[in-house]
């Protein structure tokens, strides 16, 4: 019989592959949603196993090789963002793929995330990760081959990071396994702390820890690695953006979650502490604010709504790093909260984007507008997902929000409460144009035929939408569980109370004044009150001179004045560096190539002889 956990890994996978060899319209799209649904079941099923403490494990011996696979509390809160996503993310695409090449390696890539979750050893993760990438990386190319080679440089060196990582772990501990290592680590960072012997030095350590800052990082798109998410993200199927950005990105963060368990002691006892918080750690949350603040700002200036959204998940992103890089009980329950809240409100914006492109082939803001009414389910779909990223009760991304802010400031973290704040008004600010520009307004007149989304894209909007009110609502659903993975009572309360100690968020109480705030204004609003009409073509010049060169309107250069503003820190540019370095390379290379390796047979002899010097003088 085959293991439960290899069908949560393989069912789409397997879909992908069917719905591939078939490719009949109609037939692959059924195979293709059946794939993550299947995954989606069994996770549901072991719920039970696992919500009474129990262990589902597994191992496979192949080639020499065991490759251990677990499903803990942690893996299946991370499997479950993965299962739902990616079925929501299916049912989108049966409305806008393109043939069975897109069901293909975008379920590849499904099952590469989920196999990174339920690995219970360092070979299997790194193995995964790299099937991950591969599917992903295809679904990008299909697009845009500039914006796939881009990220391919990037996972190709997160990838030799990480794999330079694991040989060093392995040639010190020995084995693969998740245990292991953690003893490894554990027993180490005892030994340091008595002044004893260790088997990592300091250096190790740190080396270790900066191969995986980057191998993680990249995947994440931490600041300055997030250079290949924004054409990544907006190049592709926008169905699959969604699984793309609210799934894969979890992995560089559950990377993060798991170096933190499997040695975060020693780390801590190698490079010490912070204002109270673990270096590393407060490295990942430090670089975790800046990409809240890079990728907010960088979201405001874009004029392309899919560019907006992909800058914007670099910066929801960064509050998971903040939370999980300070490193306590209540911040790791919070960023992995806030995962969840990520991964539902992104999705649901990619989808809502997937829709708009699918029916009025525009992406940019100066082509649209009044599509309200032309698209009602899709924008009472965008509606949730705005409230939700904005964190405006009851939606869970203020829930998630306000225990960041929470764990932050409990830590008396002046610094990084700043960048979380800061990260919350820039959200409001692109969430704005997004509001106006393309949903209300003056509408083109090409736009005038415009559907709603197809069905299969609104019940997979619909779930996404739900999801994001529940878990809201009844914020202690996702808490319950979160203090399972701790193993005690972090986030106290009841189904509708998130208790702290030094605050509470009822959702309930919340969701109820709010309606009864709704119904007042709206019997004000019926009863008469006056109401002016402010047209969003109307122009403004932000104080300069009225010129026709600085008419500026909420679908043309609307945050002009802003990009002015920070004319001198959009000059650095981390992506002109990656390529000025990229140039280097290839010109040093092509000088090896003319001097070095140049086919002659003499040359290949005199550096033999060189080594062979080299080696005798050292006594080799």
């Amino acid at each position: 019989m085959i293991n439960e956990l290899l069908i949560i890994i393989f069912a789409p996978l397997i879909a992908g592959v069917l719905a591939w060899w078939l490719d009949v319209r109609g037939i692959r799209e059924i195979l293709g949603v059946a794939g993550p649904a299947v995954s989606l079941s069994y996770l549901v099923k072991l719920y039970t196993t696992i919500d009474s403490g129990g262990f589902v494990n597994y191992t496979v011996n192949l080639g020499g090789f065991s490759f251990n696979f677990a499903l803990t509390q942690l893996s299946w809160i991370f499997g479950m963002i993965a299962g739902v996503i990616g079925l929501a993310a299916a049912l989108g695409m049966a409305s806008t793929s393109k043939s069975g090449y897109e069901w293909l390696f975008a379920l590849m890539s499904l099952t590469g995330v989920l196999g990174v979750f339920l690995s219970y050893d360092l070979l299997a993760f790194f193995i995964f990760w790299e099937i991950m990438t591969f599917g992903s990386f295809m679904m990008v190319l299909r697009y845009n081959r500039s914006a796939s080679l881009k990220y391919f440089v990037l996972s190709v060196i997160g990838a030799y990071a990480m794999l330079l990582a694991i040989g060093l772990i392995y040639a010190r501990v020995g084995s693969f396994s998740f245990v292991d290592v953690y003893r490894a680590f554990a027993q180490d960072a005892a030994l340091g702390v008595a002044g004893g012997s260790t088997v990592f030095s300091t250096f190790d350590m740190a080396a270790i820890f900066g191969l995986l800052l980057v191998a993680f990082g990249v995947k994440a798109g931490l600041f300055p690695l997030h250079v290949w998410a924004p054409d990544a993200y907006s190049e592709t199927n926008q169905s699959y953006t969604a699984m793309f950005s609210g799934v894969l990105s979890k992995a560089g963060v559950y990377g993060f979650i798991i170096l933190y368990m499997l040695m975060g002691y020693r780390l801590v006892s190698a490079l010490g502490t912070f204002r109270g918080v673990p270096s590393f750690g407060y490295l990942i949350a430090f670089l975790g604010g800046l990409t809240i603040i890079v990728g907010g700002l960088l979201a405001a200036l874009q004029e392309d709504i899919r560019k907006l959204f992909a800058y914007s998940s670099i910066s929801q992103v960064g509050y998971v790093l903040v939370a999980v890089g300070v490193g306590s009980a209540l911040s790791m329950e919070a960023g992995v909260y806030h995962a969840i809240s990520h991964a539902l409100f992104k999705g649901l914006f990619f989808l809502v984007v997937a829709a708009i492109v699918h029916r009025t082939g525009k992406t940019e803001f100066k082509d649209m507008g009044g599509l309200a009414e032309k698209m009602p389910v899709t924008f009472a779909m965008a509606f949730v997902a705005i409230l939700s990223l904005a964190g405006i009760p009851p939606m869970v991304g203020f829930a998630s929000k306000w225990l960041i802010f929470e764990a932050v400031i409990s830590q008396n973290l002046p610094i990084l409460g700043g960048m979380v704040f800061f990260g919350s008004a820039i959200g409001f600010v692109y969430l704005i144009r997004f509001t106006y520009a393309v949903w209300f307004g003056q509408r083109p007149t090409d736009l005038e035929d415009t559907r709603d989304a197809p069905l299969p894209l609104a019940i997979g909007m619909g779930i996404l939408a739900l999801l994001n009110v529940v878990f809201g609502i009844a914020p202690g659903l996702v808490a319950g569980e979160l203090n399972k993975i701790i193993g005690k009572e972090v986030i106290g309360g009841t189904i509708w109370e998130l208790d702290i100690g030094v605050g509470r968020y009822n959702g309930l109480l919340l969701t109820v004044w709010l309606i009864v705030g709704l119904l007042i204004a709206a019997i004000i609003y019926f009863l008469g009150a006056k109401a002016r009409r402010v047209p969003v073509t109307d122009t403004y010049q932000s104080g300069n001179p009225v010129t026709m060169e600085y008419n500026l309107t909420i679908r043309r250069d609307f945050f002009r004045p802003l990009r002015e503003a920070l004319s001198f820190w959009l000059g650095i540019s981390f992506d002109d560096l990656y390529r000025d370095v990229a140039k280097a390379t290839e010109e040093f290379a092509d000088i090896l190539r003319r001097y070095v390796y140049n086919g002659n047979a003499q040359s290949y002899a005199w550096y033999l002889g060189i080594i062979l010097l080299i080696l005798a003088i050292w006594g080799v």
